[in-house]
């Protein structure tokens, strides 16, 4: 018994915070996220698999002349293609495009497009992956429709863009 009082009283106790066990753990998952992320070998673009809007039937389509008009009382007609589900994609894929287009969301509408794929794209509304896939297809959609009526003004007034 006196053997193990001995050993007792000569080990020490360390004082260990909350803060010096959190940064271990962050550093230590830093390194496990690191690892785990580095690919085996160096991805080829041929072996990649289709996914997202690309790998979709009918894809994406970034036409400005299906997705908006212009009324001449200036009111913006933004076409959303998906269908709401309580996602919020009615407000948000329009939201991108009138951004895009600097329209005033005060004098925009929304319509929901007709089910025809080969004129808007894809239109599955599945998967919580509208504005990931078509976030992109449709900032090209608002950049293009601001392009053209900067190019008609342009054209207009007789001066360069």
């Amino acid at each position: 018994m006196t053997k193990h009082i001995r050993e007792v009283e000569s080990s020490s106790i360390e004082n260990i915070s909350r803060r010096g066990i959190l940064k271990g753990l962050l550093s230590t998952t830093g390194l496990v996220l690191a690892v785990s992320v580095l690919p085996a070998r160096p991805a080829r673009a041929a072996d990649a698999p289709k996914w997202g809007a690309d790998g979709m039937p009918h894809g994406t389509v970034n036409n400005p002349l299906a997705f908006v008009s212009i009324a001449p009382d200036g009111t913006v007609t933004i076409v959303c293609h998906r269908s709401e589900m309580g996602q919020g994609v009615r407000t948000g894929m329009p939201l991108i495009v009138a951004d895009e287009l600097e329209a005033d969301w005060s004098r925009v509408k929304v319509a929901q497009a007709p089910g025809d794929e080969v004129k808007f794209g894809n239109q599955d509304t599945d998967g919580s992956r509208s504005t990931r896939h078509f976030f992109l297809p449709m900032r090209q959609v608002g950049a293009a429709a601001r392009m053209m009526l900067e190019a008609a003004a342009a054209k207009r007034w007789g001066v360069p863009v």
